[in-house]
Protein backbone atom coordinates (compact mmCIF):
# COMPACT_ATOMS: atom_id res chain seq x y z
CA UNK A 1 0.00 0.00 0.00
CA UNK A 2 1.60 3.75 -0.84
CA UNK A 3 2.39 5.57 1.95
CA UNK A 4 1.45 9.26 2.94
CA UNK A 5 4.40 10.37 1.30
CA UNK A 6 4.53 8.69 -1.73
CA UNK A 7 0.53 9.84 -1.83
CA UNK A 8 1.61 13.62 -1.94
CA UNK A 9 1.41 14.99 -5.22
CA UNK A 10 4.60 16.07 -7.54
CA UNK A 11 5.18 19.15 -9.50
CA UNK A 12 7.48 18.41 -12.70
CA UNK A 13 8.93 20.19 -15.65
CA UNK A 14 8.84 18.64 -19.01
CA UNK A 15 10.82 19.75 -21.27
CA UNK A 16 10.58 19.34 -24.66
CA UNK A 17 12.20 20.83 -27.68
CA UNK A 18 10.57 21.04 -30.68
CA UNK A 19 11.25 22.74 -34.04
CA UNK A 20 9.15 20.56 -35.86
CA UNK A 21 6.35 17.85 -34.73
CA UNK A 22 6.50 14.01 -34.58
CA UNK A 23 6.35 10.75 -32.79
CA UNK A 24 8.17 12.36 -29.47
CA UNK A 25 6.35 15.54 -29.54
CA UNK A 26 2.83 13.42 -29.44
CA UNK A 27 4.29 11.10 -26.58
CA UNK A 28 5.03 13.97 -24.76
CA UNK A 29 1.93 15.97 -25.34
CA UNK A 30 0.01 12.80 -24.10
CA UNK A 31 2.34 11.54 -21.17
CA UNK A 32 1.58 15.29 -20.16
CA UNK A 33 -2.46 15.52 -20.40
CA UNK A 34 -2.63 12.16 -18.57
CA UNK A 35 0.17 12.54 -15.79
CA UNK A 36 -2.21 14.65 -13.24
CA UNK A 37 -4.46 10.84 -12.97
CA UNK A 38 -1.48 9.63 -11.22
CA UNK A 39 -0.29 12.24 -8.99
CA UNK A 40 1.72 14.53 -11.17
CA UNK A 41 0.78 17.85 -12.01
CA UNK A 42 3.13 18.61 -15.31
CA UNK A 43 4.59 22.09 -16.87
CA UNK A 44 5.53 21.65 -20.03
CA UNK A 45 8.12 24.27 -21.61
CA UNK A 46 7.67 23.87 -25.53
CA UNK A 47 9.13 25.33 -28.44
CA UNK A 48 9.97 27.08 -30.53
CA UNK A 49 6.92 25.54 -33.29
CA UNK A 50 3.82 26.02 -31.68
CA UNK A 51 2.35 22.60 -33.15
CA UNK A 52 3.30 20.77 -29.78
CA UNK A 53 1.73 23.59 -28.08
CA UNK A 54 -1.63 23.26 -30.10
CA UNK A 55 -1.81 19.35 -29.66
CA UNK A 56 -1.12 19.85 -25.51
CA UNK A 57 -4.41 22.54 -25.72
CA UNK A 58 -5.78 19.79 -28.01
CA UNK A 59 -5.07 17.13 -24.88
CA UNK A 60 -6.67 19.31 -22.21
CA UNK A 61 -3.48 20.58 -20.93
CA UNK A 62 -4.15 24.32 -19.91
CA UNK A 63 -0.79 25.66 -18.42
CA UNK A 64 1.58 25.05 -21.23
CA UNK A 65 5.03 27.22 -21.00
CA UNK A 66 5.64 28.25 -24.84
CA UNK A 67 9.50 29.26 -24.98
CA UNK A 68 11.52 30.85 -28.58
CA UNK A 69 14.84 30.13 -26.15
CA UNK A 70 14.68 26.08 -27.67
CA UNK A 71 16.92 25.60 -30.74
CA UNK A 72 15.87 24.89 -34.03
CA UNK A 73 13.20 28.17 -34.92
CA UNK A 74 16.07 29.58 -37.38
CA UNK A 75 16.00 28.49 -41.21
CA UNK A 76 18.33 25.85 -42.38
CA UNK A 77 22.06 27.13 -42.31
CA UNK A 78 24.08 26.39 -45.65
CA UNK A 79 28.12 27.00 -46.39
CA UNK A 80 29.39 29.57 -44.13
CA UNK A 81 26.45 30.70 -42.35
CA UNK A 82 26.98 26.96 -40.44
CA UNK A 83 29.73 28.32 -38.49
CA UNK A 84 27.23 30.92 -36.53
CA UNK A 85 25.36 27.21 -35.19
CA UNK A 86 27.60 26.86 -32.06
CA UNK A 87 27.14 30.62 -31.19
CA UNK A 88 23.14 30.25 -31.75
CA UNK A 89 23.46 27.59 -29.10
CA UNK A 90 25.42 28.76 -26.91
CA UNK A 91 22.94 31.81 -27.05
CA UNK A 92 19.71 29.28 -27.00
CA UNK A 93 21.24 27.82 -23.98
CA UNK A 94 22.15 30.63 -21.60
CA UNK A 95 18.44 32.17 -22.15
CA UNK A 96 16.65 29.05 -21.66
CA UNK A 97 18.78 27.83 -18.76
CA UNK A 98 17.21 31.09 -17.29
CA UNK A 99 13.92 30.84 -18.16
CA UNK A 100 14.10 26.81 -16.60
CA UNK A 101 15.59 28.50 -13.17
CA UNK A 102 12.07 30.89 -13.04
CA UNK A 103 9.85 28.64 -14.04
CA UNK A 104 11.16 26.11 -11.61
CA UNK A 105 10.91 28.50 -8.87
CA UNK A 106 8.00 30.31 -9.40
CA UNK A 107 6.14 26.53 -9.71
CA UNK A 108 7.94 24.85 -7.19
CA UNK A 109 9.18 22.25 -9.14
CA UNK A 110 10.35 19.14 -7.56
CA UNK A 111 11.19 17.03 -10.62
CA UNK A 112 12.57 17.61 -14.36
CA UNK A 113 11.77 15.28 -17.26
CA UNK A 114 13.79 16.64 -20.35
CA UNK A 115 13.61 14.99 -23.54
CA UNK A 116 16.86 15.92 -26.04
CA UNK A 117 20.25 16.37 -25.55
CA UNK A 118 19.75 20.24 -25.31
CA UNK A 119 17.02 19.83 -22.74
CA UNK A 120 19.40 17.47 -20.89
CA UNK A 121 22.23 19.85 -20.50
CA UNK A 122 19.82 23.08 -20.01
CA UNK A 123 17.25 21.33 -17.59
CA UNK A 124 20.78 19.22 -15.65
CA UNK A 125 22.77 22.52 -14.93
CA UNK A 126 19.08 23.94 -13.32
CA UNK A 127 18.48 20.40 -11.61
CA UNK A 128 22.17 20.48 -9.94
CA UNK A 129 21.87 23.96 -8.55
CA UNK A 130 18.87 23.62 -7.41
CA UNK A 131 19.70 19.82 -5.80
CA UNK A 132 16.69 18.36 -7.66
CA UNK A 133 16.54 15.39 -9.52
CA UNK A 134 16.08 14.98 -13.25
CA UNK A 135 15.72 12.56 -15.65
CA UNK A 136 16.64 11.89 -19.20
CA UNK A 137 14.26 10.51 -21.52
CA UNK A 138 15.42 8.79 -24.54
CA UNK A 139 14.13 7.95 -27.63
CA UNK A 140 16.22 7.22 -30.21
CA UNK A 141 18.38 4.09 -30.90
CA UNK A 142 21.32 5.95 -33.67
CA UNK A 143 23.97 7.74 -32.19
CA UNK A 144 26.98 8.30 -34.92
CA UNK A 145 30.71 8.19 -33.30
CA UNK A 146 31.09 11.88 -32.47
CA UNK A 147 27.60 11.66 -31.10
CA UNK A 148 28.60 8.72 -28.83
CA UNK A 149 32.00 10.79 -27.98
CA UNK A 150 30.33 13.76 -27.07
CA UNK A 151 27.41 12.27 -24.81
CA UNK A 152 30.33 10.10 -23.34
CA UNK A 153 32.02 13.39 -22.53
CA UNK A 154 28.92 15.17 -21.18
CA UNK A 155 27.89 12.87 -18.70
CA UNK A 156 31.96 12.79 -17.30
CA UNK A 157 30.37 16.32 -15.75
CA UNK A 158 26.85 16.20 -15.84
CA UNK A 159 24.49 12.76 -15.74
CA UNK A 160 20.81 12.41 -14.44
CA UNK A 161 19.42 10.74 -11.41
CA UNK A 162 17.53 8.04 -14.34
CA UNK A 163 17.75 7.54 -17.65
CA UNK A 164 13.98 6.49 -19.05
CA UNK A 165 14.10 4.68 -22.35
CA UNK A 166 10.71 3.93 -25.11
CA UNK A 167 12.53 0.47 -25.91
CA UNK A 168 15.37 -1.95 -24.68
CA UNK A 169 17.22 -1.44 -28.08
CA UNK A 170 17.27 2.33 -26.91
CA UNK A 171 18.49 0.94 -23.32
CA UNK A 172 21.28 -0.87 -25.37
CA UNK A 173 22.29 2.20 -27.17
CA UNK A 174 22.18 5.10 -24.38
CA UNK A 175 23.17 3.46 -21.27
CA UNK A 176 26.51 2.04 -21.83
CA UNK A 177 27.47 5.86 -22.48
CA UNK A 178 24.90 7.54 -19.23
CA UNK A 179 26.18 6.43 -15.80
CA UNK A 180 22.95 6.40 -14.15
CA UNK A 181 19.99 4.03 -13.21
CA UNK A 182 17.43 3.24 -15.57
CA UNK A 183 13.88 2.25 -16.57
CA UNK A 184 12.58 1.05 -19.78
CA UNK A 185 8.34 2.48 -20.34
CA UNK A 186 7.29 1.82 -23.98
CA UNK A 187 5.20 4.12 -25.73
CA UNK A 188 1.72 4.63 -25.87
CA UNK A 189 -0.98 5.52 -28.59
CA UNK A 190 -4.49 7.07 -27.44
CA UNK A 191 -7.23 4.24 -27.24
CA UNK A 192 -9.66 7.01 -27.73
CA UNK A 193 -8.56 8.10 -31.51
CA UNK A 194 -6.76 4.85 -32.74
CA UNK A 195 -8.78 1.53 -33.13
CA UNK A 196 -10.12 -0.02 -36.60
CA UNK A 197 -13.33 2.19 -36.39
CA UNK A 198 -11.39 5.87 -36.39
CA UNK A 199 -10.79 8.09 -38.85
CA UNK A 200 -12.45 9.25 -42.43
CA UNK A 201 -10.73 7.52 -45.16
CA UNK A 202 -12.02 9.75 -47.68
CA UNK A 203 -10.53 12.30 -46.51
CA UNK A 204 -7.05 11.43 -47.74
CA UNK A 205 -7.84 8.16 -49.76
CA UNK A 206 -7.21 9.38 -53.90
CA UNK A 207 -10.34 8.60 -55.55
CA UNK A 208 -10.55 5.33 -58.12
CA UNK A 209 -7.40 3.38 -56.12
CA UNK A 210 -7.51 0.09 -55.35
CA UNK A 211 -4.76 0.22 -52.83
CA UNK A 212 -2.88 2.46 -50.71
CA UNK A 213 0.04 2.39 -49.31
CA UNK A 214 1.20 5.45 -46.64
CA UNK A 215 4.19 6.60 -44.57
CA UNK A 216 4.33 9.12 -41.98
CA UNK A 217 7.46 10.34 -40.71
CA UNK A 218 9.74 13.86 -40.14
CA UNK A 219 11.04 14.23 -43.54
CA UNK A 220 14.91 13.88 -42.17
CA UNK A 221 17.81 11.95 -43.14
CA UNK A 222 17.34 9.95 -40.13
CA UNK A 223 14.14 8.77 -41.31
CA UNK A 224 15.15 7.73 -45.09
CA UNK A 225 12.05 9.19 -46.43
CA UNK A 226 14.02 8.57 -49.83
CA UNK A 227 13.29 5.22 -49.60
CA UNK A 228 9.28 5.62 -49.76
CA UNK A 229 10.12 8.00 -52.62
CA UNK A 230 11.63 5.03 -54.36
CA UNK A 231 9.24 2.48 -53.64
CA UNK A 232 6.80 4.75 -55.27
CA UNK A 233 8.89 4.94 -58.24
CA UNK A 234 9.56 1.39 -58.59
CA UNK A 235 5.47 0.28 -58.63
CA UNK A 236 4.24 3.06 -60.88
CA UNK A 237 4.79 0.84 -63.54
CA UNK A 238 3.99 -2.30 -62.28
CA UNK A 239 0.99 -1.41 -59.87
CA UNK A 240 -0.72 1.47 -61.36
CA UNK A 241 -3.63 0.74 -59.29
CA UNK A 242 -1.62 1.76 -56.35
CA UNK A 243 -1.47 5.32 -54.58
CA UNK A 244 1.39 6.53 -52.33
CA UNK A 245 1.16 8.92 -49.65
CA UNK A 246 3.83 10.47 -47.55
CA UNK A 247 2.63 12.66 -44.87
CA UNK A 248 5.15 14.85 -42.67
CA UNK A 249 7.22 17.81 -43.01
CA UNK A 250 11.20 18.45 -42.65
CA UNK A 251 13.88 20.32 -43.95
CA UNK A 252 14.40 17.52 -47.12
CA UNK A 253 10.56 18.18 -48.50
CA UNK A 254 11.75 20.38 -51.32
CA UNK A 255 14.18 18.08 -52.56
CA UNK A 256 12.52 15.00 -52.20
CA UNK A 257 9.74 16.07 -54.58
CA UNK A 258 12.14 16.94 -56.76
CA UNK A 259 13.51 13.81 -56.86
CA UNK A 260 9.94 12.39 -57.11
CA UNK A 261 9.76 14.33 -60.40
CA UNK A 262 12.87 13.26 -61.68
CA UNK A 263 11.89 9.47 -61.03
CA UNK A 264 8.60 10.07 -62.65
CA UNK A 265 6.95 9.43 -58.94
CA UNK A 266 3.35 11.10 -60.40
CA UNK A 267 1.85 7.99 -57.84
CA UNK A 268 3.08 10.13 -54.69
CA UNK A 269 1.01 12.75 -52.92
CA UNK A 270 3.01 14.64 -50.40
CA UNK A 271 0.52 15.34 -47.64
CA UNK A 272 2.79 17.70 -45.61
CA UNK A 273 1.92 17.76 -41.90
CA UNK A 274 -1.09 15.56 -41.00
CA UNK A 275 -3.28 16.40 -37.87
CA UNK A 276 -5.93 13.86 -38.62
CA UNK A 277 -3.73 10.88 -38.17
CA UNK A 278 -6.61 8.09 -37.76
CA UNK A 279 -7.76 9.33 -40.78
CA UNK A 280 -4.32 8.50 -42.39
CA UNK A 281 -4.01 5.39 -41.46
CA UNK A 282 -7.76 4.76 -41.96
CA UNK A 283 -7.27 5.86 -45.79
CA UNK A 284 -4.24 3.34 -45.98
CA UNK A 285 -4.09 -0.15 -46.77
CA UNK A 286 -0.23 -0.37 -45.90
CA UNK A 287 1.78 1.38 -44.38
CA UNK A 288 5.97 1.66 -44.89
CA UNK A 289 8.29 2.96 -41.88
CA UNK A 290 12.11 2.59 -43.82
CA UNK A 291 13.81 4.65 -40.85
CA UNK A 292 17.23 4.08 -39.62
CA UNK A 293 16.52 6.36 -35.85
CA UNK A 294 13.34 5.38 -33.67
CA UNK A 295 12.57 3.78 -30.12
CA UNK A 296 9.33 2.59 -30.01
CA UNK A 297 7.62 3.88 -33.15
CA UNK A 298 4.26 5.79 -32.32
CA UNK A 299 3.76 5.35 -36.11
CA UNK A 300 3.96 1.54 -35.88
CA UNK A 301 1.79 1.79 -32.63
CA UNK A 302 -1.38 3.28 -34.18
CA UNK A 303 -0.83 1.50 -37.38
CA UNK A 304 -1.59 -1.81 -35.35
CA UNK A 305 -4.00 0.23 -33.09
CA UNK A 306 -6.27 0.84 -36.30
CA UNK A 307 -5.68 -2.96 -37.73
CA UNK A 308 -2.96 -1.54 -40.33
CA UNK A 309 -0.07 -3.82 -41.37
CA UNK A 310 3.07 -2.18 -41.12
CA UNK A 311 6.40 -2.75 -43.58
CA UNK A 312 9.72 -1.88 -41.55
CA UNK A 313 13.37 -1.77 -41.74
CA UNK A 314 14.50 -4.38 -39.27
CA UNK A 315 16.60 -2.11 -36.93
CA UNK A 316 16.59 -3.04 -33.24
CA UNK A 317 13.62 -1.03 -31.73
CA UNK A 318 11.75 -2.17 -34.48
CA UNK A 319 12.18 -5.66 -34.38
CA UNK A 320 11.47 -5.17 -30.82
CA UNK A 321 7.59 -4.36 -31.56
CA UNK A 322 7.20 -5.94 -34.33
CA UNK A 323 7.71 -8.72 -32.35
CA UNK A 324 5.03 -7.46 -29.42
CA UNK A 325 2.53 -6.59 -32.03
CA UNK A 326 2.72 -9.30 -34.33
CA UNK A 327 1.06 -6.64 -37.24
CA UNK A 328 4.51 -5.96 -39.14
CA UNK A 329 7.02 -7.68 -42.19
CA UNK A 330 10.31 -6.75 -42.16
CA UNK A 331 13.14 -5.77 -44.67
CA UNK A 332 16.93 -4.83 -44.37
CA UNK A 333 17.56 -1.58 -43.46
CA UNK A 334 18.49 0.94 -46.89
CA UNK A 335 17.30 -2.22 -49.06
CA UNK A 336 15.03 -0.68 -51.29
CA UNK A 337 14.43 -3.74 -53.87
CA UNK A 338 13.52 -6.01 -50.73
CA UNK A 339 11.44 -2.86 -49.79
CA UNK A 340 9.38 -3.16 -53.09
CA UNK A 341 9.66 -6.93 -53.53
CA UNK A 342 8.26 -7.33 -50.14
CA UNK A 343 5.60 -4.73 -50.38
CA UNK A 344 4.45 -6.01 -53.88
CA UNK A 345 4.23 -9.34 -52.52
CA UNK A 346 1.95 -8.10 -49.68
CA UNK A 347 -0.61 -5.91 -51.92
CA UNK A 348 -0.63 -9.31 -53.90
CA UNK A 349 -1.97 -11.08 -50.86
CA UNK A 350 -5.01 -9.50 -49.36
CA UNK A 351 -5.50 -12.17 -47.12
CA UNK A 352 -2.43 -11.60 -45.67
CA UNK A 353 -2.77 -7.71 -45.37
CA UNK A 354 -5.97 -8.73 -43.20
CA UNK A 355 -4.21 -11.49 -41.19
CA UNK A 356 -1.68 -9.00 -40.12
CA UNK A 357 -3.58 -6.30 -39.43
CA UNK A 358 -6.12 -8.11 -37.24
CA UNK A 359 -3.07 -9.83 -35.07
CA UNK A 360 -2.17 -6.17 -34.95
CA UNK A 361 -5.42 -5.18 -33.63
CA UNK A 362 -5.40 -7.44 -31.02
CA UNK A 363 -2.04 -7.17 -29.77
CA UNK A 364 -2.00 -2.88 -29.35
CA UNK A 365 -4.09 -3.16 -26.35
CA UNK A 366 -0.48 -3.80 -24.18
CA UNK A 367 0.49 -0.21 -25.30
CA UNK A 368 -1.86 2.74 -24.63
CA UNK A 369 -1.36 5.99 -23.32
CA UNK A 370 -3.03 5.61 -20.03
CA UNK A 371 -0.35 2.73 -19.03
CA UNK A 372 3.01 4.77 -19.99
CA UNK A 373 1.72 7.73 -18.00
CA UNK A 374 0.76 5.26 -15.41
CA UNK A 375 4.61 4.21 -15.39
CA UNK A 376 6.11 6.90 -16.01
CA UNK A 377 4.10 9.10 -12.81
CA UNK A 378 4.74 6.48 -10.74
CA UNK A 379 8.83 6.64 -11.72
CA UNK A 380 8.84 10.34 -11.34
CA UNK A 381 7.01 10.09 -8.10
CA UNK A 382 9.46 7.81 -6.26
CA UNK A 383 12.28 9.58 -7.87
CA UNK A 384 11.33 12.85 -5.79
CA UNK A 385 10.34 10.61 -2.73
CA UNK A 386 13.65 9.21 -2.43
CA UNK A 387 15.20 13.13 -2.78
CA UNK A 388 12.99 13.89 -0.01
CA UNK A 389 13.52 11.06 2.13
CA UNK A 390 17.83 12.04 1.42
CA UNK A 391 16.50 15.54 2.72
CA UNK A 392 14.95 13.87 5.58
CA UNK A 393 16.68 10.97 7.20
CA UNK A 394 14.00 10.29 9.61
CA UNK A 395 11.50 9.38 6.73
CA UNK A 396 14.05 7.64 4.78
CA UNK A 397 14.53 5.18 8.31
CA UNK A 398 10.30 4.45 7.93
CA UNK A 399 9.69 4.37 4.43
CA UNK A 400 12.41 3.03 1.91
CA UNK A 401 12.14 3.66 -1.71
CA UNK A 402 11.76 0.31 -3.90
CA UNK A 403 11.52 2.21 -7.77
CA UNK A 404 8.27 0.48 -8.87
CA UNK A 405 7.89 -1.42 -12.14
CA UNK A 406 4.96 -2.27 -14.22
CA UNK A 407 3.19 -4.40 -11.43
CA UNK A 408 3.48 -2.15 -9.13
CA UNK A 409 1.97 0.98 -11.13
CA UNK A 410 -1.20 0.58 -9.68
CA UNK A 411 0.13 0.54 -6.06
CA UNK A 412 2.15 3.46 -6.76
CA UNK A 413 -0.54 5.14 -9.04
CA UNK A 414 -3.17 5.22 -6.25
Amino acid sequence: MATNATRKRVRALYLQPAPLFGGAERQAALTTALMPQFGVDVVPMVGPGHVVADWLRECGVREIVETRHFPGGWKKQRGFGRTTLPYRYLECGMHARAEIERLVASHQIEVILASLPFAWITGGIVARQGRMPIVWRAGGSYLNAAQKLGLWGLTRVLSPDLLLCNSHAVENTFSPLIPAPVEVVPNGFDQRRFHPLAGDARKYRPPGSRYVVGCAMRLADSKRPEDFVALAAALRQRRPDVRFLLAGEGSRRADLEQVARRMGADNLAFLGFVSDMPSFHAACDLLVLPSRSEGCSNFMLEAAAMGKPTVAAAIPPVIELARATESSVLFELGDVRGLVSTVAQLLASPERLEALGARGAAQAGRFTARACAARISAILRALVHEHRARRDPGRAASSRLHRPGPDRVKEAAE
